[in-house]
């Protein structure tokens, strides 16, 4: 005898509604579209914070830059380090979502570096290089500004260079920050930590020279392939609200606009800071000068996001056990890589927290 099917509750698609749910749909994209098309360059101009460049290193491909403050009223000055591997004017990207603003408004006197676009003909540029442009522009700030020592604060791969130069100059350093930094890298559970211990940065250093940014982005996007298609999805639905597309082109425009990293310097990273580990084992050495984490004694703040899939937190948190200062500080914010210090949220809470925080220790 054959079973009764049971009865199940099926949603049912009501043909009226589908059609109004079609209209509205084909209505918003039509209204994107036409934002798309009369969104100017103009609209999406980046760097909204004057600045002037004060000092050139090496032969002009990298660049200094001072936000001047006539209201500042901390006289250690705050030097931000982006990773190379990205644009600076991230952190002064619109009016609304700009770390450089935020950091004047509480009376700071920031600088920050542009690393520029390296070439093929920068292809044997090392680690430590970096690390010699990097002190040239912090003597650079001392000098001008008649301090002994900076605020130093490094984003990403730009916070990692920030506490290898902390180790190798201490005495030029008031305070370190470092936000979302890799540190520790044996992380076998991770899948961008998995894909990195079998990487063979030979071929590509010895015969292309430079690892462009395309390269790396596509790496970088591979770790959270549906993310960029909920972005998109995300993007689909706010198109007719033409200030929102604008955010959103903004921010891909500087997502994509991603300089390539010299050979040398990607090959010894890779190898030695990647795959070793060396620096959270305390074991680096640059130009035979060790980074010695335990000279890292200057007060420190870290911080560290809660859902960051890039450095995640068991790749930023060791770093609190590993440096010899005392007065240290690691903090949670909820957010991603990128949301830590642009959402809404980081606006109005990261920042400020930040620069309360170096107001604090920077009196002189």
């Amino acid at each position: 005898m054959a079973q009764t099917a049971e009865k199940k509750n099926i949603p049912f698609l009501e043909p009226a509604q589908f059609m109004k749910d079609m209209t509205e749909m084909s209505t918003k994209v039509m209204r994107g579209l036409q934002n798309l098309k009369d969104i100017s360059e103009d609209d999406l101009a980046v760097g909204v914070t004057p600045r002037v460049k004060v000092l050139d290193v090496d032969g002009g491909k990298i660049k200094l830059y001072h936000y001047p403050n006539p209201k500042a009223t901390c006289k250690v000055p705050l030097l931000l380090n982006f990773a190379v591997v990205n644009k600076e004017y991230i952190l002064d990207l619109q009016e609304d979502k700009s770390f450089v603003k935020k950091m004047m408004e509480a009376g700071l006197e920031v600088y920050t570096i542009d690393w520029g676009y390296p070439t093929r003909a920068d292809r044997y540029r090392e680690v430590g290089d970096y690390v010699d442009y990097l002190d040239s522009c912090v003597d650079y700030i001392r000098k001008a500004s008649g301090q002994k020592s900076i605020n130093l604060l490094g984003i990403c791969q730009g916070g990692t260079a920030a506490l290898m130069y902390s180790a190798l100059f201490p005495e030029k350093v008031r305070n370190l920050i470092t936000v979302v930094m890799p540190f520790e890298f044996d992380l076998p559970d991770s899948l961008f930590f998995k894909w990195g211990k079998h990487v063979d940065p030979d071929p590509i250093a010895d015969s292309v020279g430079t690892i462009s940014g395309e390269v790396m982005n596509a790496g970088f996007l591979m770790v959270k392939p549906m993310q960029r298609l909920q972005k998109f999805h995300a993007f689909v639905n706010m198109m007719d609200n033409k200030d929102k597309v604008a955010n959103f082109l903004r921010m891909e425009r500087w997502l994509f606009d991603s300089p390539g990293q010299p050979g040398e310097a990607y090959r010894e990273y890779t190898k030695r800071v990647f795959q070793g580990n060396e620096l959270s084992q305390n074991k680096l050495t640059i130009d035979g000068r060790h980074v010695d984490l335990n000279k890292v004694t200057m007060p420190v703040l870290s911080i560290y996001a809660a859902q960051d899939h890039l450095v995640p937190p068991e790749c930023a948190k060791p770093v609190y056990d590993k440096i010899a200062s005392k007065d240290k500080q690691i903090v949670e914010f909820p957010g991603g890589h990128v949301g830590v210090f642009m959402s809404g949220s980081s606006q109005k809470y990261v920042a400020p927290a930040i620069s309360s925080w170096i107001i604090e220790r920077s009196k002189v």
